[in-house]
Formats: C-alpha cells, structure tokens, sequence
C-alpha cells in the first residue's frame, strides 16, 4: 500500500508530506513496508523533519504532580495543555525520582535525576519517541561554573558542556574540598554521537558568575558577570559544531540605574538581550538583538529591536518562544504569562513551575542511532 501510494507521487512531494507529520504518526507507519521504515530511520530524513517540527514547537513546563511525581506540560497553541508520563526506564523500583530539567534542544531534554538525597545521574530523553537514557559522568571532578545542553546542526551531534576548574585527582582528602582547585577555567564537552567526554581548553573561556545557557543556531550562549579584568559583563558562545568558545561583548546602554539588569534569551533564531528595571511598579523592558550580519564580538554588532510597556501587569521578561515573550510573574501561585509585542495580547499560563523550555518533537534516537524504539509508557 505504500508502496504503491509513494510510486504515485513525485517522492520529493512524499518526503515533504510525511516530514511534516507528528511523530507519533509516523511510529505507527515502521511497520506498513520496509521502503516506509527506511524512510522514517534516515538521518537526512529525521534532520528534515526536525526542521520542519521547530517551526511548531511548544513549551515545556516543569511540575509536580499528584498523581505522578515528575510530569511534564506542553503548551501548543491555543492554550492546549496536556500531561506527559515519565518512561519506565527513568524510574527506581525502591527510590522516587526527583528530575531537574536542565536544558531543550533539538527535539531532546537534558535533565538530572536524583534518588534520594545525594544519587544521581544524567539523562537523555525523548518523550515524543518515550526513549530514555542515562548518561555516564565525567571521570574528572570538577568546580561547576555552568553548564549547558547544544545541538550541532551540521555536524548532527547533540552536545553537554561543563564549565569549571578542575578538581585535584580524587583521594579521600580532597574529593569533597572543593577549595583545592586549577587556576585555569576548562570544559568537559559530552558528545551524542560517540557517547564519550573530552576536556577543552580554549582562551575565550573565563570564570565568573554565569547564567543559565540559552541556545541560539548550534551556539550555547552563557551571561558572564563578575569577571576579573573586565569591567562590563559579556556572553561567553560554545559552537557545537566545531567545540570552540568566543566572548560578545553587551551593548554599552549607558544605564545610570544600578538596578538594570540583562536576560539573554533567542529571538527568531538570534541571540537576544531583554533589559529591564528591577523592582518596577509595572512592566516595562527592551529587547535588543544580536546582528548575525555584523557578528564580530564587539557590541556595535547590537541593536535596539523593541520596547515594551509600560504594562499594567507586572512580570518579568525570562525568555521567548515563537515571537512572543514569556514573563514571569512576581507571585510563583500566577505562574507565567506571554506577551504578543504585536498584537500586544497576554496569555495567561497558570503553571507553578521552574521554567520553560523550547521543544519540538524529533525521531532522534538518545543513542545517537536511527534506531526508532518505543517504550511501553503510555503517551
């Protein structure tokens, strides 16, 4: 039957169509024919269909559940909100799992499970295919400073970063002081594809007080404040593709209010910095955009995209998705809100939770294969 509706079409006009699907959908066609299967488990094909699934991506949202200890809530337009049951494979039969998110991309979140008070372990999980896998740590100890979750587009590699100083080799004297560290600021990269870690050292790294990683086009980008030698906070960019770090400088704004603060997020696919007045009696804030065409570091390569407010409602700007900008409200009971800056429309997302995190469903396997397996977690 596939067969025979593929020979129909021109198979460019296939492909497209069937990129376009939900992956739940396209799971359920592995096993009409074998040409079909090979369709859905090529790499060229799974790149394609992420593509197109970024364009539709929704919001995930952290939270408890009664009923489940550890769920997660997608918001797709308009305002449909569902719950998303953690796999099997993630749990302990004798410990309830504690997961903490700790970054989206490309169709799959990163996350750190906790069982009890001190056990842990990374993971890799898929919860368009249920795929879950745990991710063996570094052997190097190390004196976090951040840490991030990429995807590398051209390379097709999904990337953890670890930022810190190293730790001196273990022994039981000094594997919990965390004072007896390296002078020199080092990353532990992570890759997808060949499930090993690597240290890089590279002259753009710096210590500082970082904030959480934003990824923008297969870069991880971090804030950086508190950074000897420099006077004015910059963003500290890792390139997935070729696991290389370089500093942009900020805007100069010129604020004569030390209550000025910066959120880096991305805005349609750039890097994008909201600036806001801490402690304001009503909601109002500028988005400045990075210009890819002009990216040389320096912050003539800045402008100023938008102002907003002032608004009758208080929030705080975290993050965007899909053009519209997610505030956080001051009283964690109201959760979160987004604003359209051009119909100028609020949405109320009444969710206590951490964060929201960009997802778009993918066929990636956590393996780093093609290999399409289910688990028996219902959807």
């Amino acid at each position: 039957m596939a067969a025979s509706i593929c020979s129909s079409f021109n198979n460019d006009m296939v492909i497209d169509i069937l990129a376009r699907l939900p992956v739940k959908t396209l799971l359920r066609f592995k096993s009409v024919s074998k040409p079909m299967l090979s369709v859905i488990t090529n790499p060229r094909f799974i790149t394609s269909h992420l593509h197109q699934s970024t364009k539709n991506s929704s919001l995930v949202f952290h939270f408890s559940h009664d009923e489940f200890p550890i769920s997660m809530l997608y918001y797709t337009e308009p305002t449909t909100l569902r719950v998303v049951h953690i796999p099997p494979s993630m749990k302990d039969h004798s410990l309830k799992p504690r997961i903490r998110i700790k970054g989206s991309c490309g169709g799959l979140l990163f996350m750190e499970i906790y069982f009890g008070c001190c056990m842990f372990h990374y993971g890799f999980w898929n919860p368009a295919t249920r795929q879950f896998k745990k991710v063996t740590g570094p052997q190097q100890c190390i004196n976090l400073l951040a840490e991030g979750f990429g995807y590398g587009s051209k390379i097709n590699d999904y990337k953890l970063v670890r930022i810190g100083y190293f730790l001196h080799p273990r022994t039981l004297i000094t594997r919990y002081d965390r004072r007896r560290v390296d002078s020199v600021v080092r990353a532990l990269v992570f890759s997808w594809k060949t499930d090993s870690w690597r240290t890089v050292e590279d002259g753009a790294l710096l210590g500082g007080r970082f904030s959480d990683a934003v990824a923008v086009k297969g870069e991880l980008c971090w804030k950086v404040s508190g950074v000897e030698n420099l006077a004015n906070e910059v963003v500290l960019a890792f390139d997935s593709d070729t696991d290389t770090f370089r500093r942009i400088e900020l805007p100069g704004l010129n604020q004569s209010s030390p209550n000025y603060s910066m959120t880096i997020t991305g805005f349609k696919d750039s890097l994008g910095l909201f600036v806001f007045l801490e402690g304001s009696s009503n909601s109002s804030f500028d988005l400045w955009v990075l210009n890819e065409s002009r990216m040389g570091g320096n912050n003539k390569s800045w402008s100023k995209l938008l102002t907003v407010g002032p608004m009758s409602r208080i929030g705080w700007p975290i993050s965007a998705w899909r053009g519209k900008i997610i505030l956080k409200s001051p009283n964690e009971k109201d959760g979160f809100f987004l604003y359209d800056p051009i119909s100028q429309e609020v949405i109320d997302v009444p969710i206590s939770s951490s964060g929201a995190y960009d997802y778009a469903e993918t066929l990636a396997s956590v393996d780093g294969t093609s290999n399409l397996m289910l688990e028996d977690a219902p959807l």
